[in-house]
């Protein structure tokens, strides 16, 4: 029997899977295509998921071909500035730059990688989810494509088969949708030889007679986005005649048509939904398959990292006995609202792209070209932090080269840090939660701390405690900290202060 069956294998069921593996669970992991994608989707990682699939050691493959996001501007037709947003300098605390550009199926290659280490993870490949049974208390079967009469079991069930998800489709689970819902026709070209980008900037170009939205990808690879107008079928746009209308208007001056190659075309319906349910018993869904945002904050695909790094976790201490089955009931309300924030924002930036009429349009360039050009431009949006917890820990040992800062330690398993080794708790303190790695800033042995980002976040507190997921449970008293992290074990709920 296994602990865990994946259906999908897209990067959010590979993190799961990686997760999963890596703690020594027997899972099986379906998937319906043969192979990796081979086209760019998602094209932008943020530096908390680009430290979180540093765990399934896919880090490295994809910062050789990753490109820091250098500006993220909305324009006007004329090219004016309505407002923008930039990264901070550096490197974020994570110790990975603060926004990216990247190749899915570079990521997804290197994901797959690290689950090949696992003989304890299954892969089929080609074969295809038919059904589930619930009917057995402390299981479910699984019926596939490649063996239909013998039915998989399985302790849990998890969807990661996307935005068209049969797992949500047959546990019953509805779809709350926000009434967003735009399609645009998403173009990815590659550039002549030497050519890396064709701009620096990203640029969503607010002009009511067509929206368009230009990434530079880097590594000779550039992405379009082409706004559909009411008259226009989604057959209209794929044709070399009307691609080449689209695009040619958006080359810099010198550059033609010869000089790019069309790799990908299809048009998608940017729409913002949620699942109402993320677990129905035994069964639980993440990624797509839980949440659909439109691609404004490029956070699709980051969401659904951050959803298997919360999910692997508690899967595992439910499994072990280590953690009550309601704890797998915190995924949602902790998650959910990060990602409707998200949603939220993603929808308000559309709605200052997306329009079609040219006075609303000319209304919204008075209103927001105001001032001079820098007063437009502010910091890269953040993220609200995590229920049940705070912020991301920092990984102290930076820069990136470093294999000795908090995440070498800890891994993906909670770690809890004290000033020093006299501080650090006694063994039947620590032995109340599983798997718990202490370290301490000062003295023999400590952990490395060059710029003073842990001593920072410990601040005058005795003790911090970090989830596995790099989320921050609490600062306090060690004691304190140990006891509240054994509750939510058990209920699910309440974090420390």
């Amino acid at each position: 029997m296994y602990d865990v069956t994946i259906i999908g294998y897209g990067p959010v069921g590979a993190m799961l899977a990686a997760l999963l593996g890596a703690r020594g669970r027997k899972v099986l992991v379906v998937e319906r295509d043969t192979q990796v994608y081979p086209m760019p989707r998602a094209v932008h990682l943020d530096h908390e998921v680009f430290r979180l699939i540093s765990l399934v050691n896919a880090d490295k493959a994809v910062m050789d071909i990753s490109r820091p996001t250098s500006a993220y501007d909305f324009e006007t037709a004329d090219g004016d500035l309505l407002m923008g947003f930039k990264p901070s300098k550096g490197l974020a605390p994570t110790g990975y730059p603060w926004s990216n550009l990247f190749h899915q199926p570079t990521l997804e290659r290197a994901m797959r990688a690290d689950v090949a280490r696992y003989p304890n993870v299954d892969v089929r490949l080609g074969v295809e989810f038919r059904s589930y049974d619930v009917s057995q208390p402390d299981h479910v079967k699984v019926t596939l494509s490649d063996d239909p009469g013998n039915p998989v079991e399985t302790r849990y069930l998890v969807g990661c088969d996307g935005g068209r998800s049969q797992v949500r489709r047959q546990a019953g689970i509805a779809m709350d949708d926000m009434d967003f819902n735009e399609p645009w026709v998403v173009v990815d070209v590659l550039l002549a030889k030497g050519m890396d980008s064709l701009h620096d900037a990203s640029r969503q170009i607010c002009d009511p007679h067509r929206p368009v939205t230009s990434i530079p990808i880097g590594n000779g690879r550039h992405r379009w986005e082409f706004m559909l107008l009411p008259d226009e079928a989604d057959t209209d746009m794929t044709t070399p005649q009307m691609l080449e209308s689209l695009i040619t208007p958006q080359l810099p001056d010198g550059i033609s048509m010869s000089q790019i190659e069309v790799e990908r075309c299809a048009v998608y319906t940017f729409h913002g939904v949620f699942a109402e349910r993320w677990r129905e018993g035994r069964v639980l869904i993440a990624g797509d398959a839980a949440h659909q945002m439109p691609p404004f904050m490029g956070q699709g695909l980051c969401s659904g990292v951050r959803d298997a790094a919360n999910m692997a976790w508690k899967l595992d201490a439910v499994l072990a006995g280590d953690a009550a089955e309601t704890l797998l009931d915190s995924i949602q309300p902790e998650r959910e609202p990060q990602i409707r924030f998200i949603t939220e924002t993603a929808i308000g930036m559309g709605q200052v792209v997306c329009t079609h009429d040219i006075e609303q349009a000319a209304a919204r360039d008075k209103e927001m070209c105001v001032g001079a050009r820098e007063d437009r431009i502010s910091d890269m949006p953040g993220l609200p932090p995590v229920e049940a917890g705070g912020d991301n820990t920092p990984n102290a040992g930076l820069p990136l080269a470093k294999d000795d800062g908090l995440d070498a330690a800890a891994v993906y398993q909670p770690i809890l840090i004290v000033r020093s080794k006299d501080n650090a708790p006694d063994t039947n303190t620590a032995s109340r939660i599983p798997g718990l790695h202490v370290a301490w800033l000062e003295g023999e042995g400590a952990l490395e701390d060059p710029a003073g980002l842990l001593a920072t976040q410990l601040a005058e507190a005795d003790a911090l405690l970090a989830r596995p997921d790099k989320i921050i449970f609490g600062t306090g008293k060690a004691d304190d900290l140990t006891a509240a992290y054994a509750r939510y074990l058990e209920t699910g709920h309440g974090k420390a202060a």
